[in-house]
């Protein structure tokens, strides 16, 4: 009975293992559209990234044809910026929710570049 239990946590650490391989694609990918959309942006045009958090104290994220810029600071490139925000929420659940909120700005970032809105 005791193995039991053990083989369902083992089962379910494999399936978590399996989730988190999952989040590093689907960042990877939200990461490269990201990319894609800023090369789109002019020197002095750029989208306000709200809600999302890369470390403590919660700042403004811009991003640019640079890449992400925060004021007074060095501008960090999206596939780094997307990592440590992933990384940032500690747990899966948490992963999953920024990259709903990711994808909810990739498809805001659509929008306004298709209108050319900003």
């Amino acid at each position: 009975m005791i193995s039991d239990f053990f083989n369902s946590i083992d089962k379910l650490n494999l399936k978590i293992d399996e989730i988190e391989k999952e989040i590093e694609i689907q960042a990877e990918k939200i990461s490269e559209e990201f990319k894609k959309k800023s090369t789109k942006l002019k020197e002095n045009e750029n989208y306000f990234l709200s809600g999302i958090q890369y470390g403590v104290p919660l700042k403004s994220y811009l991003i640019t044809s640079k890449g992400i810029e925060v004021l007074g600071e060095e501008v960090i490139d999206i596939n780094v910026f997307i990592k440590e925000v992933i990384n940032f929420a500690n747990n899966p659940k948490r992963k999953i929710e920024v990259l709903k909120e990711l994808a909810n700005h990739l498809q805001k970032f659509h929008e306004v570049i298709a209108t050319k809105k900003i």
